[in-house]
């Protein structure tokens, strides 16, 4: 099983926690439904088994419109981590993330009880407590077997928070799902709202979505089975991740990358059909030297700081990632193999149309 000994666990976790009143938890920068969810989980956790306060904090931004629906329809209670006043003697959990993660907004002095994970291991976790399980389709599966392990009811809040954070990582359970993720998902789903279920995997649209639609189409490349976006600057990072599974879409195409910028970072995602395609290995490969990265093997992410860079170094260092992903997949001549994806006829809606 990809999750054992959670009887254990939960004795260990009750040792660790004696004495402690409060305690922040923290997920990976624009936290996405898995870990908003695993979030409120161990909060459920934390209040109803071990009578402890915490208080839900994110780095970044909550961008992604179903991402901002859930928060909204399941009323979570998180708050940017730059409007609180932490204190330094304070305990921080990390949820769907590692300290030594780039892709969190811990501070350089916090102190870390508690670590629930299941990204492959960066380093040996430093803290008091760790259960990292690389196997699941999502952290919000390990969460749920404590909550189970406790003999906790959840309500319909959770169950929903769940459901929905297992079928986004998962894509529907098809994508690096155990079997532990989908027992969970048979759990929770006769106790969720299908009503709010639905808001929020189907929320009203911005215009800056369909604007970055537009973008993606234009700037979009292809070469046999690849597929690379070149969305430039965005206004919210979410929109190249939800690009990349956008694009992977497209027929007779297993490799999708998109990347993009705002003012602090260039950032990139990786996103493959292939069940071992190492995503997250390679894009550690694409941004060696320049920034940071992460994931699993169909899914994967990175970033590298670019405040203060002009666009054209945005662009150089665009065209290194491109390059390099090109040349891992055996195309050693790189960018001039790419050609538009859509015809100048197909962008305007065929100019000989009647």
């Amino acid at each position: 099983m990809a999750v054992n000994n959670v009887k254990e666990r939960l004795a260990e976790l009750s040792k660790v926690l004696a004495g402690v009143k409060n305690i922040y938890l923290l997920s990976h920068d624009n936290p996405d439904p898995d870990s908003l969810a695993s979030m409120i989980g161990l909060r459920f956790l934390l209040a109803k088994h071990f009578r402890i306060h915490s208080k839900l904090l994110y780095g970044g931004v909550i961008g992604r419109a179903e991402n901002r629906a859930m928060v909204r329809l399941l009323k979570i209670p998180i708050i940017p981590l730059e409007r609180v006043k932490l204190h330094k003697r304070g305990w921080f959990a990390l949820v769907d993330t590692q300290p030594s993660s780039k892709n969190n907004s811990l501070p350089e002095w916090a102190r870390v009880l508690m670590v629930f994970d299941h990204h492959p291991l960066k380093k040996p976790v430093r803290s008091a407590f760790s259960h990292v399980c690389e196997d699941l389709g999502a952290t919000s599966t390990l969460i749920f077997n404590y909550l189970e392990e406790a003999g906790l009811e959840i309500n319909w809040h959770l169950a929903t928070a769940l459901a929905y954070a297992l079928i986004t990582e998962t894509q529907d359970l098809g994508r690096e799902t155990h079997r532990e993720d989908i027992q969970t998902y048979l759990k929770v789903i006769p106790k969720a709202r299908l009503r709010v279920l639905s808001n929020i995997k189907y929320p009203p649209l911005a215009r800056d979505y369909y604007r970055t639609l537009g973008q993606a189409l234009k700037n979009a490349y292809n070469y046999k089975n690849i597929v690379v976006i070149r969305l430039g600057a965005v206004e919210s990072t979410d929109m190249i991740h939800q690009m990349a599974d956008l694009f992977l879409r497209f027929e007779r195409r297993s490799w999708s990358l998109c990347i993009g910028w705002n003012a602090d970072y260039i950032q990139l995602s990786l996103r493959s059909s292939i069940a071992r395609a190492k995503c997250g290995s390679m894009t550690q490969k694409l941004v060696r030297g320049k920034g940071s990265a992460g994931g699993h093997d169909m899914v994967a992410g990175g970033q590298i700081v670019c405040k203060g860079k002009s666009e054209e170094e945005k662009i150089k260092i665009e065209e290194l990632i491109i390059n390099r992903f090109l040349r891992i997949l055996n195309h050693p001549k790189g960018l001039e193999l790419l050609s538009p994806m859509l015809g100048e006829e197909e962008q305007l809606g065929g100019k000989n149309q009647a």
